[in-house]
């Protein structure tokens, strides 16, 4: 799992920067910020496997803090890179609140998580 986490984690942000700066490509009659969900889910699932990664790794002291800091940054950057690098993709303050929402959706299932652990020893 030590090894395995690493790659997951990279392979899940690369996978995450080129959809987030390819042109879209889902239905075009989806209904208003509908693509907020995905960001919640897609920011979650980013803090989760980043979290993994620090608490297996030689770096796991504050793992959470450092989860919790790279998925919001890596957020603001990608925004950022719409603006610059792409005409087809715009910054949007509402995505940056809806990954921001996906990255404490994290916190809280992880520190429920270990709460249950805990509970469980």
């Amino acid at each position: 799992m030590r090894k395995i986490s690493p790659l997951l984690s990279i392979g899940y942000s690369t996978v995450l920067t080129i959809l987030s700066l390819l042109p879209h490509v889902g239905p075009k009659d989806m209904p208003s910020n509908s693509d907020k969900v995905f960001h919640t889910i897609a920011y979650m699932l980013f803090t989760l496997v980043w979290y993994l990664t620090f608490k297996l790794s030689a770096f796991s002291e504050k793992a959470l803090q450092k989860a919790v800091v790279l998925a919001i940054v890596f957020g603001i950057i990608i925004e950022i890179l719409q603006h610059t690098l792409t005409q087809h993709r715009e910054a949007d303050i509402k995505d940056v609140l809806a990954n921001t929402i996906g990255v404490f959706l994290a916190v809280l299932i992880i520190k429920l998580a270990l709460k249950m652990k805990v509970k469980n020893n």
